[in-house]
């Protein structure tokens, strides 16, 4: 298999980026007045009779633990792996006679006794790929050959929902850098790090005076960023106003990603046309001081997603998203000695809201057929990406992955 091999991505200033069609500025595209004003009007009027499906991604970045996630606490193979960084089986929440959740993941547990999560197991791929950046890209392409094959999976999905509908911003990312999986060469896709500095972005004109070309021509692509940055006040004045005059029901943690997911409420709840909003939890290449450190990320993401789920369940918008959780790749079984885990392979994916049939699909990975201390895959993760399309959107999983995937069946109420 030939990958691609990527750069360590650029972390942009927390103040904020604009862009438009230039790689420069990141891949976010703003929209003019008119075009805003149209896909508001038709968002509001589509979501008088019933609001639109729409799903959440949500990215742990830099490799969950699955093993720490949902523990196998039954298995002695795992306890004699995991000496320094392993979880005791009176400290888990039973899920059943081998596995249970990390003891922090309370909402988690909840969601799952209310039949309303779903866990894929060993989720992978074949020949799998250590390399932060280029498993993330074949994840976020659903592509072995990552982006040497073109658009992102969302952003191909975009195409095939929204043919004619390129302007209006069904994809919006909340967080630092934009995620390949919603770059699309055709459809227009938001990403802001908070509603506050997006608004910074109305003073982007300085950015492209500074590009070197005071006049460009006609047509130049300085000039149709320089057009982007001038009609930028619509669309972020609509975003800004949607989250501050949000109401959320319950109140979110106070961190980043409970933040991150306030406003991924807002906006999925905004009838300004949102069909994909997209999260990263990051932090989790747990090298060293594992324990610690995923403690915290779990309790972290628990709170988020708990804060989330009880905000907008029973709302017409709010039932009509399903979440999907993901990871590039789980950690190597046998702890290292910075009390940490090394990069690994397979791990756990999780599909939660009201739209979801809660159960255990897949197969746990063995912990006795290993290869150099990996997990062996046992559900190719793009079997999910083709339960979403076709079991929730309506997509034929084909026409976006490339091939047809099975789905995982029976993951939908």
């Amino acid at each position: 298999m030939d990958h691609l091999h990527q750069a360590p991505k650029h972390r942009p200033d927390r103040r904020g980026v604009i862009v438009g069609g230039a790689t420069i500025f990141g891949g976010m595209w703003l929209l003019g007045r008119s075009a805003l004003a149209r896909s508001t009007r038709a968002a509001v009027e589509q979501a008088k009779d019933a609001p639109p499906k729409a799903l959440l991604l949500l990215e742990l970045s830099g490799g969950n633990d699955g093993l720490s996630c949902i523990v196998p606490w039954a298995d002695d193979l795992y306890h004699g792996a995991r000496g320094r960084v392993g979880h005791k089986a009176e400290t888990v929440k039973k899920i059943d006679d081998y596995r249970g959740f990390h003891f922090a993941l309370a909402n988690m547990q909840s969601q799952w006794n209310e039949g309303k999560l779903a866990i894929v197991e060993g989720c992978g791929y074949d020949n799998p790929n250590h390399s932060h950046f280029t498993s993330q890209d074949i994840w976020h392409t659903a592509r072995h050959t990552g982006r040497a094959s073109g658009d992102g999976w969302i952003g191909r999905l975009m195409a095939e929902m929204h043919p004619q509908d390129k302007e209006v911003p069904h994809m919006v990312h909340v967080g630092q850098s934009l995620p390949y999986s919603l770059k699309s060469g055709s459809h227009a896709v938001v990403c802001l790090d908070q509603p506050p500095p997006y608004r910074w972005a109305a003073g982007g004109e300085d950015i492209a005076r500074e590009g070197g070309m005071r006049r460009p021509e006609p047509g130049h692509p300085l000039e149709q960023i320089r057009s982007v940055v001038r009609n930028a006040q619509a669309s972020s004045s609509a975003i800004r106003r949607a989250a501050a005059e949000y109401k959320p029901r319950v109140e979110y943690p106070k961190h980043d990603l409970g933040q991150d997911m306030q406003t991924a409420a807002a906006l999925l709840q905004s009838r300004l046309g949102v069909t994909v909003m997209s999260v990263t939890h990051n932090g989790y290449d747990t090298h060293a001081n594992q324990v610690y450190r995923h403690d915290k990320l779990m309790q972290e993401l628990d709170g988020a997603l708990g804060a989330f789920l009880a905000d907008v369940r029973g709302t017409p918008s709010g039932d009509n998203i399903a979440i999907l959780v993901f990871s590039e790749f789980g950690r190597r079984v046998p702890d290292n000695a910075s009390m940490g885990t090394d990069h690994g392979t397979a791990g756990p994916m999780f599909l939660l809201g009201s739209p979801v049939k809660g159960g255990l699909h897949g197969k746990h990975p063995s912990l006795a057929d290993l290869v150099d201390g990996d997990l062996k895959h046992t559900t190719d993760f793009r079997r999910v990406y083709a339960s979403v399309l076709d079991g929730w959107l309506g997509v034929p999983n084909e026409r976006v992955l490339g091939a047809r995937h099975e789905p995982i069946a029976g993951v939908w109420a």
